[in-house]
């Protein structure tokens, strides 16, 4: 086998190992970003539920108001829980919608191009394992038949 294929190969692997050490550190990051957005949406549920929780909390120990006065008081206030509780739903829903999904997005493709980066890595992996093999094997090939030329008795 000509050496200057193995080093090829040799440069091929290089290449294909920082490409693959690229490519686990994009990985990396994705994923980190999607902890991040997924944190994010842990706190955007927590708000959105003590703001139900809230809601549900002044609707049901509220008194009944005795004037117009306190029931429209009482009615603003309610209406202002509510769109708490709606600013948050939409805040979490908009989050996920957004943020959320793009971190997703990037981590599955970040783990795919992983995947892809890996196996052309070994690819040449093989490759050399193969020309290796093969060298060693005519390595063995040619001591084998040097030691049966050593063998054999010289003719007469």
């Amino acid at each position: 086998m000509p050496r200057s294929s193995s080093s090829a190969l040799q440069a091929l692997r290089k290449r294909r190992l920082d490409g693959e050490r690229q490519a686990e550190t994009a990985l990396a990051e994705a994923l980190a970003a999607h902890l991040r957005a997924e944190a994010r949406d842990a706190e955007l549920e927590t708000a959105a539920v003590a703001a139900r929780s809230a809601w549900a909390a002044a609707r049901s120990s509220a008194p009944l108001p005795t004037t117009a006065g306190e029931a429209a008081a009482q009615f603003h206030y309610w209406a202002r829980l509510e769109a708490a509780v709606k600013a948050a739903l939409g805040a979490q829903d908009s989050h996920r919608a957004g943020a959320l999904a793009l971190a997703i997005r990037g981590a599955e493709a970040a783990r795919g191009a992983h995947l892809v980066a890996r196996q052309r890595r070994e690819v040449v992996d093989k490759a050399l394992a193969r020309r290796a093999a093969a060298e060693r094997l005519d390595r063995e090939r040619r001591t084998e038949a040097e030691l049966d030329d050593r063998a054999r008795p010289p003719r007469a």
